[in-house]
């Protein structure tokens, strides 16, 4: 029974929970720099550290978040996405061995014979495998990310250019719009593999579904495995299930530390548009550094996608508010309890979203702007020769070249 129960004995359904954890190397090393310089003012006065949060303080609440979640429904599910400046990966469940993608699905845990839960709380999560995958996988995306880095430094220095400089491969900020799509398709994936509603299956043939040699998931999860041993398996099989405590109720988290990616913001729309479209609902939680240098108190593009999909979208407030477990508090009050009973509790709403245009190169707010016609980026200025988000080329006017007969991209 879910600790969330509604009035009349009924249970709201279980809930499928998608984490993305903004692991942008840049962003956690820098503001890593500014805690280890404020924890040794602190402690020589004998005060306690007050922040900023660090990565490792993110990926505990994201644990713990994570732990509750399973003991609220055993049938509850965690998929947890890390996103770097130039990658994105699932990092829970991981792909083969225990614990894998194809089990959390079905929802047998990570039990030895196939069925009973290996999970400590649920029968999709265990809560061991979910601590070192989140963990290991967090610290390999962030290797990777430091090594392109060297790499790209190195790059420069041979080239001639600043250490600064960062190419269209290195973009400082996390990629969330990548990690947010990333999500889309594997909540489509539980969708279809449990036959509920918003799935879109690639498989014409639904009889497949029904296959319990099959080792795809959708095979595993269309039907009842122990239907052909009891003389079941040529019954039809119903493509909705009547039962709401097998339906699962999709739901993204978002957790945010480094300033909007301005180039992605029509990927963004697009996930927002298909997430409404599916009642997939989108929960923001944006952790500022609170450090002088850094102005991001905020994610516009964040408070956009909450507004779209009916979510909650909270701005962490910095220094203490941040550590000693208050970050896991956070995460617990307002972003555990699911929508189907949020109507009656006291949560953060938002009252002024920032809907103005901004530049996809600067990011400054504009009134009037140039809009390139191939990809409808924005920009404060014309650029001067191609689009930088799509790469279209400007079409010159006949005052700035000679040849006016040049067939190019008109922005």
């Amino acid at each position: 029974m879910s600790a969330f129960a509604m009035a009349g004995g009924y249970s709201s359904p279980p809930n499928l929970l998608t984490v993305i954890i903004d692991a942008a190397t840049f962003t956690w090393a820098h503001r890593s720099l500014a805690r280890t310089a404020k924890d040794k003012a602190l402690a020589a006065q004998g005060k306690p550290s007050a922040g900023p949060a660090t990565l490792d303080d993110v990926v505990t609440s994201v644990l713990l978040l994570g732990a509750s979640l399973a003991c609220t429904n055993r049938d509850n599910a965690l998929v947890v996405i890390a996103a770097t400046e130039g990658e994105v990966g699932v990092i829970y469940p991981r792909k083969g061995g225990d614990g894998s993608m194809e089990e959390v699905v079905v929802g047998y845990g990570g039990g030895g014979d196939g069925r009973g839960g290996g999970g400590e709380c649920g029968e999709r999560m265990d809560l061991g495998l979910l601590n070192d995958y989140v963990r290991l996988g967090v610290a390999e995306m962030v290797n990777r990310a430091a090594e392109r880095a060297e790499e790209r430094a190195a790059g420069s220095s041979s080239e001639g250019r600043g250490p600064g400089d960062i190419g269209v491969g290195g973009r400082r900020g996390a990629a969330i719009a990548s990690a947010l799509s990333v999500a889309m398709c594997t909540i489509n994936r539980f969708m279809v593999a449990s036959n509920a509603r918003g799935g879109v299956s690639a498989l014409s043939n639904t009889s497949s579904l029904r296959r319990a040699d099959d080792e795809g998931i959708l095979a595993l999860m269309g039907g009842d495995v122990d239907a052909s041993a009891s003389g079941g398996g040529s019954q039809p099989l119903s493509t909705e299930r009547s039962d709401a405590s097998t339906t699962l109720s999709p739901r993204v988290l978002i957790i945010q530390a480094s300033p909007d990616r301005t180039s992605d913001y029509n990927a963004l729309m697009n996930c927002a548009f298909a997430a409404n479209k599916a009642d997939i609902v989108i929960d923001g939680c944006f952790v500022p550094s609170g450090t002088k240098d850094d102005r991001a108190t905020s994610s516009p593009y964040l408070q956009q996608l909450v507004d779209r999909t009916g979510g909650v979208y909270l701005s962490v407030p910095s220094g203490a508010a941040q550590v000693g477990g208050a970050l896991s508090e956070v995460l617990l009050s307002v972003f555990l309890p699911p929508p189907s009973i949020r109507g009656g509790m006291n949560l953060p709403r938002q009252h002024n979203v920032d809907f103005r245009a901004r530049c996809f190169e600067t990011g400054e707010s504009v009134d009037v702007a140039q809009i390139c016609n191939q990809c409808l980026s924005i920009f404060k200025e014309r650029p001067r020769e191609s689009c930088p988000t799509c790469g279209a080329m400007v079409r010159r006017k006949a005052s700035d070249s000679g040849n006016v007969g040049a067939k190019k991209m008109k922005l």
